[in-house]
């Protein structure tokens, strides 16, 4: 008798989990996934997500604001506390009519990188840690299960360990008002929140940056070849095609990329932490890169003139 693949073994348990007792027409769940402004956009993108809401969780601290959450991180870095600080988080309300927890989570596990610690990109310290807080042990069941899916998926790939902490919800906090929606309200704001580029297996929530063509290394230049990782909410993307690749200044080919992997055979040093971020390759190999285009053109020129 053939043994059970393990990704098979997880599924059939995930559908027993989902296919028990109904749950109301509106569930919620608390996720961590670093800064909450691009984590707020992308998770309201989800099929069946009805409402999303900045907040701050997982702290000893029954009440808190943004600064406070900033003073205690800090103080944990600096190891003037033992204290346990809020992460910056989600609350994510779905329709189960219309969607599942397992693929709310899909998407949690997709839009951010979860084996990086205490930190999401560029955004460094515990309050912008990776974080699944469950208000039901159903939930904590679900959770542990699609990240365990997610991590034979990241180690096939060449990731590290799954960092993200899975705990009942403690001390949630709703943020201040102009925390909420605030990529919406500031289409320009920073928002370094990236992914691996590792669909989740069998998710339907797969997200754009996932799910782009990767780029085929005979199209490009083995030699030295720069490539743009864009994403698709990325208005700062927008502003460096209009400012610099419309008219390129330099003999440096150039092509751009929504996914966040480079071609086949080619490495980065290190992973993506936004858009965009340009990377000079030179034989397959990265050896320089600059993050975080802001709508200044000459500190990128500057850049792109020391590598020429």
């Amino acid at each position: 008798m053939r043994p059970v693949h393990p990704l098979l073994r997880f599924s059939l348990f995930l559908v027993l989990l989902v296919s028990g007792p109904s749950l109301a027409a509106t569930q919620s769940v608390v996720l961590g996934m670093g800064c909450f402004r691009g984590a707020e956009m992308r998770m309201a993108k989800l099929p069946g997500v009805v409402d999303v809401e900045a907040g701050y969780a997982g702290g000893d601290a029954e009440t808190v604001d943004y600064r406070q959450v900033l003073e205690t991180a800090r103080a944990i870095r600096r190891g003037e506390t033992d204290a346990t600080g809020h992460a910056e988080v989600v609350k994510v309300s779905f329709d189960t009519d219309k969607t599942s927890l397992e693929q709310v989570l899909a998407g949690f596990w997709e839009n951010h990188d979860p084996t990086q610690g205490n930190r999401q990109g560029n955004d460094i310290g515990s309050n912008y840690r990776s974080a699944i807080f469950f208000a039901s042990d159903r939930q904590k069941q679900i959770a542990e299960a699609t990240r365990e899916v997610y991590q034979q998926a990241l180690s096939a790939e060449g990731f590290g360990k799954i960092t993200t902490e899975i705990a009942p919800l403690r001390n949630y906090n709703s943020a201040e008002t102009y925390h909420q929606d605030y990529l919406k309200k500031n289409p320009n704001g920073y928002c370094g929140l990236g992914g691996t580029g590792v669909p989740y297996p069998g998710g339907l929530t797969a997200s754009t940056a996932a799910s782009a063509d990767r780029l085929d290394a005979a199209d490009l230049q083995f030699d030295r070849q720069l490539i743009v990782f864009e994403a698709e909410d990325c208005p700062f993307c927008k502003e460096f095609e209009r400012d610099i690749l419309s008219n390129w200044p330099s003999a440096i080919p150039v092509i751009t990329t929504r996914h966040p992997r480079p071609p086949q055979g080619w490495t980065l040093e290190k992973p993506l932490f936004g858009t965009p971020t340009i990377v000079l390759f030179e034989e397959g190999r990265e050896t320089a890169r600059y993050t975080g285009y802001q709508g200044e053109p000459q500190p990128f020129i500057d850049w792109l003139s020391a590598h020429e």
